[in-house]
């Protein structure tokens, strides 16, 4: 049988524990074009998070290598799955390094930002 000391650790663990996935947040796992690293010119950049986004709340900003913004579409994620936010590209990208600036917001409302690096090869 269980003392008062004992439900209350075990009350405690469990409130920790269930604290912990209440605050998660979507996190970037991988991009295509790669961050860091130079392709062909991409039709589209590819974000995927650990956990599913909201694309309406989600999105990107394209700068070249002189910090001006090129056009892009509107995001979505791939129907299959939710983790994977695409924005297609309005134009075909000249060679050179682009910052993509991201913003995303999880199920959970959970909104991140961060920012990586790309080249398009010569």
């Amino acid at each position: 049988m269980f003392n008062k000391t004992s439900i209350a650790a075990v009350t405690l663990i469990a409130a920790t524990l269930g604290a912990g996935v209440a605050y998660a947040h979507p996190e970037f796992q991988s991009a295509e074009p790669a961050a860091g690293k130079s392709s062909a010119p991409p039709k589209q950049i590819r974000i995927l998070f650990n956990e599913s986004v909201i694309p309406q709340f989600s999105g990107i900003e394209l700068k070249d290598q002189d910090g001006k913004a090129i056009a892009t579409g509107k995001a979505t994620t791939d129907p299959t799955n939710k983790k994977l936010m695409i924005v297609p590209l309005k134009d075909q990208l000249t060679p050179g390094d682009y910052r993509v600036e991201w913003h995303a917001v999880s199920d959970d409302t959970h909104k991140v930002k961060g920012s990586y690096t790309f080249g398009v090869a010569r």
